[in-house]
């Protein structure tokens, strides 16, 4: 693939990987451990059944998380492709958090849309280290988002057009 066309599964990309229903869940199991498929809607408030079904779908097709036994009730629990984006989540938005972006008040969710929607569209002026957190995951995981990337090294890929 050329730069481009890097830059074009990076951006899309981003927009799988920021689903909030997604962020969600990936981040609730990361902070709490295996999430029981039952309680999906108690523990995750606000997101319509849709959603929750969509995000759990989403991730299992990606890689992100599978369904365990735990305590005698079927889970969802962590890949560890799933515990690395929750790493890049954190950062993500730990950097908005810093930077007040996209303001103040905004929750977790909010924060890790809008960097990875910054990261999908900056280019070179996209902040380094949530640009280097999800550089890394995608290198180590873009099969399994079905846009494989070129780049070998952070700096050596392009995170848009």
């Amino acid at each position: 693939m050329n730069a481009l066309s890097d830059a074009d599964a990076l951006a899309r990309a981003t927009a799988a990987l920021s689903h909030p229903g997604l962020v969600r869940i990936i981040s609730d199991i990361d902070d709490n451990g295996p999430l029981q498929r039952h309680l999906l809607s108690r523990t995750l408030t606000g997101l319509p059944r849709q959603q929750l079904r969509h995000a759990t779908a989403a991730g299992r097709a990606l890689g992100l998380l599978r369904t365990r036994t735990h305590g005698g009730t079927p889970a969802l629990v962590l890949t560890s492709a799933g515990k690395e984006l929750a790493d890049v989540y954190d950062t993500a938005a730990r950097w908005a958090r810093t930077h007040h972006y996209p303001c103040d008040v905004s929750d977790f969710v909010t924060r890790v849309q809008a960097t990875l929607t910054l990261l999908g569209t900056a280019g070179g002026e996209a902040p380094h280290a949530p640009q280097a957190a999800l550089a890394s995951w995608v290198r180590d995981h873009a099969a399994a988002l079905g846009y494989p990337l070129t780049g070998t090294s952070p700096d050596e890929m392009q995170l848009a057009a």
